[in-house]
């Protein structure tokens, strides 16, 4: 029963992001596909998405 309700909380965080994010028009906006990503268990992937933000603030790439 806990982990259904945790699971709709989920659902309904998200789909509330995504129609946040749809509308957004206030500055640039980066978008990083985390689908194939464990960036909570793998420093590789974590560096992965630090190098992205990184190279999106300072101009790289």
């Amino acid at each position: 029963m806990k982990t259904q309700f945790v699971s709709i909380i989920w659902k309904r965080l998200n789909e509330r992001y995504e129609a946040w994010i749809s509308t957004y028009d206030s500055g640039k906006l980066l978008i990083i596909d985390i689908d194939d990503l464990n960036f909570a268990d793998n420093q590789e992937d974590m560096g992965k998405i630090i190098n992205k933000i990184n190279a999106e603030i300072n101009g790289l790439f």
